[in-house]
């Protein structure tokens, strides 16, 4: 095992027996913090650099004993609600909470606790052909953490992925990519204006990352996620695929994914006090989504 105790990383969930994100039977660590802010985002709570509190008013039993106990005067009486301006994370009402109406959100964890849960499935992922799955978030935020780990999982022979939305510096992608054995790279649109203001953050970063990417020989798929009236257009959907098809002629195995928008994690918005823009957005049909293959597939993409 990597000696590695001196690296911590921030890790927001830990789900075990997944099929979606890489071959086999997974388990997924979500790491906490990323710099974008997508309108659709499914997980909120992922973010943050920083330890939150969720605020799950429906299991609220009104015990007052978030409101004793916090250090910072942040529960409100009445309600006890969170001042999120005062609140710092400290978790001391989710420690007295049994009802589960205050979570905590975010945990530091060294790479030996991490692998102490991982190595307990071995013989799942060896027998399924399966491994673990790093996301987020976004890996490359904690790329000194996230690469030990990757390189952790290695020397006991577990398969690893990431799950990415390519933005930040090519130093710091690259010392995760180099660890990993398939990388699931987002791309949400190809317009740097449109993508500023769907995610917070221009793209070219983001296709730069990807082209470099590309060079490396790794198995790579492409996820674009399908916002219906946001990046669904015949003209984004043609971009993207050039895009992509220009990548393929590298050695690496080079896919593409649509992934349709859902809105599964809306009730989060309103556990971390933020307000969610696409209430009224619908799920896109299955016709509309295979179009939008038949288009990516025409600009020679492989389709997945």
């Amino acid at each position: 095992m990597i000696n590695s105790d001196e690296k911590r990383g921030l890790i927001f969930n830990i789900q075990k027996f997944s099929i979606h994100d890489g071959s086999g039977m997974r388990t997924l660590l979500f790491m906490k913090g990323c710099p974008l802010s997508c309108l659709w985002c499914s997980n909120p709570e992922s973010q943050s650099c920083k330890i939150e509190v969720m605020d799950v008013k429906k299991n609220c039993i009104k015990c007052q004993k978030c409101y004793d106990i916090c250090p910072k005067g942040a529960i409100a009486k009445e309600d006890f609600r969170i001042d999120r301006s005062l609140c710092d994370g400290c978790g001391a009402c989710t420690q007295k909470c049994y009802a589960g109406a205050k979570k905590s959100v975010g945990q530091w964890y060294s790479i030996p606790e991490i692998m102490e849960k991982i190595e307990k499935d071995q013989l799942i992922y060896r027998n399924s052909e399966g491994g673990v799955t790093v996301g987020g978030g976004e890996p490359i935020l904690q790329a000194d953490f996230v690469s030990e780990l990757l390189k952790a999982c290695h020397s006991v022979n577990i398969h690893t992925a990431v799950e990415t939305c390519g933005c930040g510096s090519w130093d710091n992608a690259k010392k995760v990519f180099d660890h990993a054995d398939a990388i699931f790279f987002d791309l949400k649109h190809m317009d740097s204006s449109q993508h500023k203001t769907l995610t917070g953050a221009e793209n070219r970063s983001i296709l730069q990352n990807a082209e470099s990417l590309a060079k490396m020989d790794k198995t790579i798929v492409f996820r674009l996620p399908l916002i219906p009236s946001f990046n669904d257009s015949k003209k984004n959907l043609e971009e993207t695929g050039a895009f992509v098809a220009s990548l393929s002629g590298s050695q690496s195995s080079v896919k593409i994914e649509i992934l349709p928008y859902h809105n599964l994690g809306q009730d989060k918005y309103r556990w971390l006090s933020k307000g969610y823009s696409l209430e009224s957005l619908r799920h896109p049909e299955a016709e509309h989504v295979e179009a939008c293959r038949t288009i990516l597939r025409n600009q020679g993409c492989n389709v997945i």
